[in-house]
């Protein structure tokens, strides 16, 4: 899932740390990095927003990575039809990533493959915010999207979500928790880790 790298609408919340061109830079990383990681992980596909941006998100996709334009609404029915669609041409497992999260590794992808082979409905990854940073599911399963519309977004995305899996008796699988880079402490704490990847730590130095 990836929104255009445009200034002024991407990663508002960093734009006093990087400015507004600072922000499309980081934003054109992350899309790039997020790319990379699906392409080794199994055939990539990249849900673009806005539906113009198909050509300035798909000059930074892997090669032979198939595009298409999120739907309209909010983010839980954009998630929702962006996996059906990819688990329609493609069948199942799918793994779905936004591009907030700079430390997905190979770990990542085979953590949720193990969750999946075992047996799990669902395996998600959470984000410290409260939302996650990961999905994946043997199948399309409403209940993975049908949570409060006003949820989407806050810090209870991972709890209502929990619940619904668990309302629809649904099991679930749990990747170790990892913190998104969306403002101004994220980029501080990313900073301050070695471990981070060495491309999104050169844009945020500036």
């Amino acid at each position: 899932m990836a929104q255009a790298p445009r200034p002024g609408t991407t990663k508002p919340l960093l734009e006093p740390l990087l400015g507004r061109g600072g922000c499309a830079r980081l934003q054109r990383a992350l899309i790039e990095r997020a790319g990379r990681w699906a392409a080794a992980s199994g055939d990539a596909y990249v849900a673009y927003a806005p539906a113009d941006a198909g050509d300035e998100v798909g000059e930074l996709a892997p090669e032979g990575a198939r595009l298409f334009a999120q739907v309209d609404g909010h983010a839980g029915e954009r998630l929702g039809a962006a996996f059906a669609r990819v688990f329609e041409e493609h069948g199942g497992p799918v793994l779905v990533v936004g591009t907030d999260q700079p430390a997905l590794s190979a770990s990542h992808a085979w953590g949720a493959a193990d969750d999946l082979r075992a047996g799990c409905d669902v395996t998600l990854g959470p984000a410290t915010a409260g939302g996650y940073y990961l999905l994946g599911a043997q199948r399309f399963a409403p209940p993975l999207f049908d949570i409060d519309p006003d949820a989407w977004g806050g810090p209870e995305v991972m709890s209502l979500t929990l619940r619904s899996l668990l309302d629809a008796d649904l099991s679930f699988g749990w990747l170790r928790s990892e913190r998104d880079l969306e403002a101004p402490a994220d980029a501080a704490a990313l900073l301050a880790d070695p471990c981070a990847p060495a491309d999104i730590r050169e844009v945020l130095a500036g």
